[in-house]
């Protein structure tokens, strides 16, 4: 899988670029519109935190200028009826603070200036996700990448994301290191 990206921009279209890499291969990556380098700007050198998202009848690439955007993508993925164009779009609209505290804040309003998202998708969408948003903010004063890296380790090992938020948020702070919070959070989770 593709996870980052160096290289330069050889050509663009509407929320896509060609991305030339330093061994001579391109790379079609959907981007959200801030990434997109302006018009004319000639072979900009760009660098991307990738999704690989793989489809029945595709592969495609997603990728964003800061980490926090692709783990915000991934996130959207996961909630009923958001696929990877209609999660592109939420990321071409709000940064991902901004969708970030929307989400939480229950901001359903803001969610459906969205092109493509209605009062039902806005409504779900922070029901579904507010609680794993929270449980990110809350731990180690908003690291969210460490904790999110924790729950994506826990849900891999079968554990249902449901009973392991609760968890993650309780080891929150500390300095302990990646490899502690895990052994903590399985000891804590054998329990349950």
């Amino acid at each position: 899988m593709i996870g980052f990206l160096e290289g330069t921009v050889l050509g663009r279209e509407d929320d896509s670029l060609l991305l030339l890499t330093g061994s001579g291969v391109g790379y079609r990556v959907h981007v959200p519109r801030g990434v997109l380098p302006a018009e004319g700007s000639g072979d900009a050198a760009l660098r991307l935190y990738v999704s690989t998202v793989v489809r029945d009848n595709e592969i495609a690439l997603y990728g964003f200028a800061e980490d926090s955007g692709r783990r915000l993508f991934e996130l959207l993925l996961k909630a009923t009826g958001i696929g990877p164009r209609l999660a592109l779009n939420f990321l071409s609209s709000l940064t991902p603070p901004q969708l970030h505290t929307a989400i939480l804040n229950n901001d359903v309003t803001l969610l459906c200036t969205i092109p493509g998202v209605g009062k039902k998708t806005a409504t779900r969408l922070c029901v579904e996700l507010g609680d794993r948003l929270s449980g990110l903010a809350a731990t180690e004063g908003g690291d969210q990448g460490g904790a999110a890296e924790l729950i994506s380790a826990l849900t891999n090992l079968g554990f249902p994301e449901k009973v392991v938020v609760p968890v993650v948020r309780q080891l929150s702070g500390g300095g302990q290191s990646f490899e502690e919070r895990l052994k903590r959070a399985l000891s804590m989770l054998s329990k349950i």
